[in-house]
């Protein structure tokens, strides 16, 4: 098959692909004219390298991502596995919430900040997988793991406001998985950050 592009990044491009004889997509970090050329062939190789170790990374916590298939640093690729499934952000239920809090809350206990936890990175089949690694860090940090969990909580309140009890339930997973006062003492730093922000708003 031919590589198909299926979305356009502002970093990277996401292809529909064949590999070995099986569907794949390809994601691939486009070169960046405004950056001087050897430093920006040096960032998209790192880039690449990271996410991938990221992916594994996941993986050996216990959060399902795509499988990785080939990495081709050279030209800042990644092949990985297709998951078929539904996007989240389009099949909100609250027990993706609270699956999706339990994934969260599996990184943070091997400190990997995910750096842009959304509905629309997550894909539900039978099981939930995780996208997305691009922005991903080590972290054993209170603050950073607030920051993961105050961006779903945002992409709850304005783009899913019709699921009932969505960041509750999100809650409760991560609860189930760092244990209630582990997770007290990071909502009240998630309540700090957002503090911060409606101050910054007003001043």
């Amino acid at each position: 098959m031919q590589p198909r592009l299926e979305k356009r990044g502002a970093e990277a491009d996401i292809y529909l692909v064949e590999w070995s004889g099986r569907q794949a997509v390809s994601k691939v970090r486009t070169p960046k004219p405004y950056r001087h050329e050897e430093l920006d062939a040096t960032i998209r190789k790192q880039r690449t390298v990271h996410e991938a170790n990221f992916m594994s990374a996941a993986k050996a916590a216990g959060v399902m991502t795509p499988f990785v298939h080939f990495v081709d640093p050279v030209n800042a690729e990644i092949i990985m596995e297709f998951v078929e499934g539904e996007n989240v952000r389009d099949t909100m239920t609250p027990d993706l919430c609270y699956e999706m809090g339990c994934y969260a809350a599996m990184l943070h206990a091997s400190n990997i900040i995910h750096g842009d936890l959304t509905t629309s990175n997550f894909i539900t089949n039978k099981k939930l997988v995780l996208l997305d690694f691009g922005l991903s860090y080590y972290s054993e940090r209170v603050e950073d793991m607030a920051t993961d969990i105050r961006l779903i909580k945002e992409v709850f309140t304005s783009a899913h406001i019709a699921v009932k009890k969505a960041f509750p339930r999100f809650v409760e997973g991560y609860a189930s998985v760092a244990g209630r006062k582990r997770t007290e003492k990071i909502l009240e730093n998630v309540k700090e950050i957002e503090q911060r922000g409606r101050y910054a708003r007003v001043t």
